[in-house]
């Protein structure tokens, strides 16, 4: 049953660069108000409370005892993603919100999926390509058949961050299948645990490409080296029995065979005019009448989406917390495989105290890897002054 007259509760945590864009997504939305904000930094948290004129706590926990929290976004640096969402799946809220990546660890992974799981939590997570309406309309059209049977998939992409941008792709145009085994390299060192150098690794892993097998028989080719995505413009092709479905930076293409004999080639097949947008993600910032800054397309989507799925108990049409953990353990396995000579290795991973921590300014605190004065720079384009 739709409840269209109720408006959601949002506790923002880590209300800095990104939790304000998060904020002001939830704040223009018709259905959801911003009522409180955690940050330990004080600075942020006073700079949030100005802006939002919401109540403002230096502990998440205790925003999230005093205040009826329905939707709890955690916008944080990775290595405290974990802790939050787990606090806020046990502090009773209706969806969790995070940003990506998930986490550093496999337990860490499993562990905030399952919580939000056996609660009956929408766990959403990540703003990424697959929160925008069109790459949902696109997988419905693979689904009804619009390219035939899907036989394989290239992903362009150094699959950072766990995976969340090109292996998270590559599971959705799949049908969010399990990966059954994988062959994998990496660019760098692939005994580190670290994305890049930092912290106790002094060398990265760097980007992560191969093979995987998923169980329903699709193929997944990831390709890492930079004059093959030059060459391709896009993030990913899926190639099926009767067309292929890509992007590039005009936007999602889906080319579909002509002939009904079987005898079509790649050069015979048809793009559809008209079934996707033109590109709309990144670009120029922009300011609504008030001087916030305009959210960008998929934030907007990702509210709208939350907000459907409390209205009416269907999955979330957004990235899951259980699509970047199936993504970083892909990712994981990858690495695992680069370690042991290339050899295959079947999934599911036993081994969940496994690790692969993000580039530094995901996993810690961006203000103190980029330093204040840069940091309040970026926090000032919110608002015209």
């Amino acid at each position: 049953m739709t409840l269209s007259n109720t408006t959601y509760r949002v506790g923002i945590i880590g209300g800095g660069r990104q939790g304000t864009h998060h904020a002001r997504g939830y704040a223009i939305h018709s259905r959801t108000e911003v009522v409180a904000v955690a940050d330990t930094d004080q600075e942020n948290l006073d700079l949030f409370r100005e802006r939002f004129g919401v109540p403002g706590y230096s502990d998440y926990g205790e925003m999230l005892a005093k205040e009826r929290i329905e939707i709890s976004a955690p916008v944080l640096p990775v290595r405290a993603n974990a802790g939050a969402v787990v606090a806020s799946a046990q502090a009773g809220v209706k969806a969790i919100s995070c940003e990506k990546p998930l986490t550093a660890s496999l337990e860490d992974a499993d562990r905030t999926v399952e919580e939000c799981r056996t609660k009956g939590i929408f766990f959403a997570a990540g703003l990424v390509a697959r929160n925008y309406p069109e790459y949902w309309k696109a997988r419905e059209l693979i689904e009804a058949g619009g390219i035939g049977e899907v036989q394989s998939i290239n992903v362009y992409d150094t699959n950072g961050q766990g995976g969340c941008h090109g292996i998270n792709l590559a599971l959705h145009f799949a049908g969010d299948p399990e990966a059954d085994w994988v062959t994998g390299w990496v660019e760098g060192d692939p005994f580190s645990d670290y994305e890049e150098g930092h912290e106790e690794g002094t060398e990265g892993f760097g980007g992560i490409g191969g093979y995987v097998r998923f169980d329903n028989g699709i193929e997944v080719f990831g390709h890492v080296k930079e004059a093959v995505k030059k060459a391709t413009g896009g993030r990913f092709e899926v190639v099926g029995a009767g067309g292929v479905l890509y992007d590039d930076s005009l936007g999602l293409h889906l080319l579909k065979e002509v002939r009904t004999d079987g005898t079509q080639k790649l050069g015979d097949l048809e793009e559809g005019e008209g079934i996707f947008p033109s590109r709309s993600l990144g670009g120029k910032v922009t300011y609504d009448e008030e001087g916030w800054r305009v959210p960008t397309p998929g934030m907007r989507a990702t509210v709208d989406a939350i907000v459907e799925s409390l209205d009416t108990g269907t999955p979330l049409k957004l990235s899951t917390g259980e699509d970047l953990r199936k993504a970083l353990e892909i990712c994981v396995a990858l690495r695992e495989s680069a370690r042991v000579g290339h050899a295959p290795v079947k999934l599911p991973l036993e081994d969940r105290g496994l690790k692969m921590y993000p580039v530094n300014a995901r996993w810690n605190y961006k203000k103190e890897v980029y330093g204040r004065e840069r940091y309040m720079q970026d926090m000032a384009t919110y608002t015209k002054s």
